[in-house]
């Protein structure tokens, strides 16, 4: 599994990067369509330039979300959108589209690995999303329809086939609120299963990780349905509010709380076969690990201990028993499994391991075989995949 970041100021790409990171995610950065071109045929690369400079000096695999509609070309200019107005708009002309697909297709052949070309599609507007909430809020990303969306993504898949053949093309994310499983079926029946080659979703959690498995199940049914169930899936965003989530889980403390979600993360998206995953974000203030957006020092730790526990990753396989949750992994060189119980205010579990095991955190715990421990939220690796 690959593990890729987002990194809102670029001079943080390093940073990152050095935490054993190997990808990056463009979005929230200020390299949308309406930053590129903010009237017609008014280009600035300034930003996108400096972070695509930033991304390959550091040896990172560049994903880049590319949508984002400028107000001078967006079908609802006056529209309230996440960033200003017009922005969660299909364009008026789906040619100035076109035409801007072309010219960062072109202008970056063979620097980017994969564009998306929109993010968290919504559909509030269809017919079929009128319930509460079943679309999202207008305010969002993306407002217009499923034919609206396919049309983009079929026109941005074209262009970039077109201009830089290598590089990959991503779906629309997707978020996994709001009927996001029924969104999706919807978009892949009218026809949007042809025009990319990574399935992207957005994995987030209400409260614990654990919450991913039934959603990740959901969307492969919805692939499988439609025959793409051969398809990558990518998460291509999650992220956890650290210092909020403390406040819900009063038997641990923030440091406990960013070294176990971040692992139990990773290891259930590994274990259902999501086989990339890109935190949100890096610096961000809320759901960070650097520490001047969080006021904590030991995030970028924790997220290094977590990323290189997955070198040369090959397979992972977790099961809950209850609240038991039990994750056997295996990488080139090591075979081990990963313990934990689910649940906020869970009884702690008195059990004995046959083998040596380390509690996870950013001073490791020693847990000689033989003696009793109280198994908690905080994962627990057991060197020998036998162990009990």
């Amino acid at each position: 599994m690959t593990l890729g970041i987002h990194v809102h100021d670029p001079a943080h790409i390093e940073a990152a990067a050095s935490k054993g990171y190997s990808a990056i995610r463009l979005w929230d950065t200020g390299t949308g369509w309406s930053s590129l071109e903010p009237q017609p045929h008014l280009w600035k690369f300034d930003r996108i330039d400096e972070y695509v400079a930033a991304s390959e000096k550091a040896h990172l695999k560049i994903l880049w979300t590319i949508g984002n509609t400028p107000r001078w070309a967006s079908a609802r200019p006056d529209e309230k959108c996440a960033y200003g107005f017009g922005c969660a708009a299909e364009p008026a002309n789906i040619e100035n589209w076109r035409r801007y697909v072309r010219t960062i297709a072109t202008t970056f052949r063979g620097r980017i690995e994969c564009y998306e070309p929109w993010n968290e599609a919504s559909f509030p507007s269809d017919p079929a999303f009128k319930q509460p909430g079943a679309g999202g809020a207008p305010a969002q990303f993306f407002t217009g329809s499923v034919d609206a969306m396919v049309s983009l993504a079929r026109v941005a898949y074209e262009e970039i086939k077109r201009a830089d053949p290598q590089a990959c093309v991503l779906s629309p994310s997707f978020h996994s609120s709001g009927h996001w499983a029924e969104k999706f079926d919807r978009y892949l029946a009218a026809g949007g299963g042809q025009y990319f080659d990574v399935v992207s979703q957005h994995f987030y959690f209400s409260e614990e990780p654990e919450q991913t498995v039934p959603t990740i199940r959901a969307m492969r049914q919805v692939l499988a349905k439609h025959g793409l169930s051969h398809v990558p899936i990518w998460n291509t965003e999650v992220g956890v509010a650290f210092a909020a989530k403390a406040k819900q889980w009063p038997g641990m403390s923030v440091e406990d709380l960013v070294y176990a979600l971040t692992l139990r993360t990773y290891l259930l998206n590994a274990s259902e076969g999501v086989s990339r995953v890109y935190w949100y974000a890096w610096d961000n203030k809320n759901l960070g690990f650097f520490e001047p957006g969080t006021h904590f020092d030991f995030g970028s730790a924790a997220a290094s201990a977590a990323v290189h526990l997955f070198d040369q990753f090959e397979a992972a396989s977790c099961q809950p028993t209850g609240s038991l949750w039990q994750c056997r992994v295996r990488t080139a060189g090591r075979r081990f499994k990963v313990v934990w119980l689910a649940g906020k205010n869970v009884k702690p579990l008195l059990i004995v391991f046959d083998h040596n095991a380390t509690r996870w955190g950013r001073v490791p715990e020693i847990l000689p075989a033989g003696h009793e421990i109280a198994l908690d939220g905080r994962p627990v690796i057991i060197n020998d995949e036998n162990s009990r």
